[in-house]
């Protein structure tokens, strides 16, 4: 289980690919990292996140703005929605094109399922190719990946259920070499948006975890609850 198996079962980004296969490439690459996601995460105690390996992709709920797919789920009948991990990407230059309507998107996706759920801690983690942080030019100073982060930094971090709704609990970036059977080794490095810091994928998913701890003390993942068994 890893995120860089993700990329490889995504296959080559080749370039000079039409409207169509860039669409297909990135849904795919959406489709195999919220399959390692979820995977990580029930390694730290989410044991009925979904999508499973092999099993259905998106899970619809019925959000504030109507009804909306998430890619990795953790919920039950009781409480509805309680843990999201969006995922999105940028697969094919110029990189930074449509990034501001990337990131309406999110603030849009993070509103419509905090006014139905707000008590769910909602993330994002948003990848892009390693050519992003590679299209310096004599007029631009800064990589579309250094800015994205710059960018996701002002929708990160909601601490409180009653804070603003369209910013995430968490939005972190991932930075990675597509699989190329002739090219170098694929890699995958993950971000903290808001410090801008590496970190490996065992934190993230420990951070997340933090969170929706932070969120449920009463219902703690993988710690002793603070109110005990209710049952």
């Amino acid at each position: 289980m890893s995120l860089v198996d993700a990329v490889i079962a995504t296959g080559p980004l080749l370039p000079g690919l039409s409207q169509q296969q860039k669409k297909r490439y990135s849904e795919l690459l959406s489709k195999n990292l919220a399959y390692e996601v979820a995977e990580g995460l029930r390694t730290v105690g989410f044991s009925t996140i979904k999508p499973v390996r092999g099993g259905p992709g998106e899970k619809a709920f019925q959000g504030g703005l109507g009804p909306k797919k998430v890619d990795v789920a953790y919920s039950d009948e009781r409480h509805g929605l309680q843990l999201a991990v969006s995922i999105k990407s940028v697969n094919s230059p110029p990189y930074g094109k449509n990034l501001k309507n990337r990131f309406g998107d999110l603030c849009t996706e993070a509103i419509t399922l905090h006014l139905r759920f707000p008590y769910a801690v909602v993330c994002a983690l948003f990848a892009f190719p390693l050519g992003a942080d590679q299209d310096l030019t004599a007029g631009r100073e800064q990589s579309t990946f250094a800015r994205a982060n710059k960018l996701f930094a002002t929708i990160s971090g909601r601490r409180g259920y009653s804070n603003s709704a369209e910013k995430f609990e968490d939005v972190s970036t991932m930075l990675f070499q597509p699989y190329d059977p002739n090219g170098p080794d694929p890699w995958v490095c993950l971000y903290n948006s808001e410090t801008y810091e590496k970190m490996s994928e065992e934190a993230y998913f420990a951070m997340i975890k933090s969170l929706y701890n932070a969120r449920n003390p009463h219902a703690l993942i993988g710690e002793e609850n603070i109110a005990g068994d209710e049952e």
